[in-house]
């Protein structure tokens, strides 16, 4: 059930970036605000997944790890709000996009940039931690997640790039979880905290 709880966000937003407009202007507008209020609840499960792959992990890399997913879902959260909530509500009031609605834009994308670097070091941690403990088991794992985690960097959930990483990260997320469910881990078997 874990594997998957933990790959169904990304495979949700998979899903909904096949529908993501490339631009916003006055027939997208509506689309796009409506899109990024129910991405205001998803882009969080995103992170509530790292944070249960971040369990068997040593106390130190949970720790920061988990740290990474609180900055992930803070500020890509921010980006939703701003750059696609009120970015589509300014341009259903103004009929289209208007220079004025610039700097919400360009605010919106410095948080999520931060929020998508913060969601590829919980990545890392995530794939690192599970590399260490099972082995060649974490291999597929790693190998959907890393390259999944490095293209949201700079993909949004846009097709065909964005939903390409959402997949991945989806894949990833599966594979990593089924791979550690073969037991506890011995780094740590029973402080979890």
């Amino acid at each position: 059930m874990r594997t998957l709880l933990v790959a169904l966000p990304g495979l949700v937003l998979a899903g909904i970036g096949l529908t993501h407009p490339h631009h916003l202007d006055a027939s997208t507008a509506q689309w796009w605000q409506n899109m990024h209020i129910i991405l205001a609840v998803i882009f969080p499960l995103l992170g509530a997944a790292q944070w249960v792959l971040l369990t068997d992990s040593p106390k130190p890399v949970r720790y920061l790890g988990r740290a990474a997913t609180f900055g992930y879902v803070v500020f890509y959260g921010a980006l939703d709000a701003l750059a696609g909530i009120g970015g589509g509500a300014l341009a259903i009031a103004n009929g289209g996009r208007s220079p004025s609605d610039a700097p919400i834009f360009k605010i919106g994308n410095q948080l999520g940039t931060v929020g998508a670097w913060c969601f590829f070091a919980a990545s890392v941690a995530i794939a690192v931690c599970a590399l260490i403990d099972n082995r060649l088991k974490a291999i597929p794992g790693a190998a959907f997640l890393l390259p999944g985690s490095y293209l949201f960097l700079s993909s949004h959930i846009y097709w065909p790039k964005g939903v390409l990483a959402c997949a991945c990260i989806a894949i990833g997320m599966a594979a990593t979880s089924y791979a550690s469910a073969s037991g506890s881990s011995p780094i740590e078997p029973s402080t979890r905290t």
